[in-house]
């Protein structure tokens, strides 16, 4: 899917599933362990690979699978480097009840853990200088065997084909960076909100104050129509906090 900026209405999930929630179980740990997309074989010799500590981590490195980022994406060596940092750098942490603090990429860097959106930041704030055809995607991952969903932020990004994948953190496998055609049968995605790569910095100064100040899901400058009104106005008076902080 393909556009200049386009925010997509979430579904109304059926009463059939259940939002869940999962202490310290990142979507690496439930759906990539083992899976996920190996698009080589692993270059590298420690495994696995150690968990991260708070001295830091030691991100290992791995020429063929740079090598299949270089060939598969444009700007490929910058992607494989803002990839190994959510994998390998980071480990995933739960966040309490209620609670729903978003990082900023520096915190994120400095506290070594964090959750989905923390993670997509970082890999956003590591390339958010290039022309990277890519978004960043809010919405639901429906597992239809078990009958749960759970919400979730992840980073879309195309191939030099126009290909889409799922780059997903903390999964120290190298199977994190996957084709959408390739994703479990079970799993369905539900997008909530998309933001274009090269717009996420110009939609933060400009477009979310204005939300914030007065949102009623009307067609606004940028093209938008919003029906989801709560959620899209929380997730967008959350992305303004965390970027003034992160600007601050």
């Amino acid at each position: 899917m393909k556009y200049f900026f386009a925010v997509i209405i979430c579904l109304v999930l059926s009463n059939r599933y259940c939002v869940g929630v999962f202490a310290d179980v990142s979507y690496a740990d439930l759906f990539l362990t083992g899976k996920g997309y190996k698009p080589c074989e692993d270059d590298w010799t420690i495994k696995p690979f150690p968990p991260c500590t708070p001295d830091g981590c030691s991100a290992p490195d791995n020429p063929r699978y740079k090598e299949w980022c270089i060939e598969t994406f444009h700007n490929g060596e910058q992607i494989y480097e803002a990839y190994k940092k959510i994998a390998f750098d980071i480990d995933y942490r739960a966040e309490l009840p209620k609670t729903d603090y978003w990082q900023t990429p520096i915190e994120t860097k400095q506290r070594k853990k964090g959750d989905c959106e923390d993670s997509v930041f970082l890999f956003f704030s590591e390339l958010s200088e290039l022309d990277i055809d890519g978004d960043i995607v809010w919405g639901w991952v429906v597992n239809k065997d078990a009958s749960i969903a759970f919400a979730h932020v992840w980073y879309q990004l195309f191939d030099k084909r126009g290909r889409p994948f799922i780059v997903e953190g903390f999964s120290k496998e190298w199977n994190g960076i996957i084709p959408v055609e390739m994703l479990p049968g079970t799993e369905e995605r539900i997008q909530t909100m998309v933001i274009r790569h090269n717009q996420v910095n110009h939609f933060a100064d400009e477009a979310i104050p204005g939300f914030t100040e007065s949102f009623e899901g009307e067609d606004f400058s940028w093209g938008l129509y919003l029906r989801n009104n709560i959620v899209v106005k929380e997730i967008c008076q959350k992305l303004h906090d965390m970027f003034a902080r992160y600007k601050g």
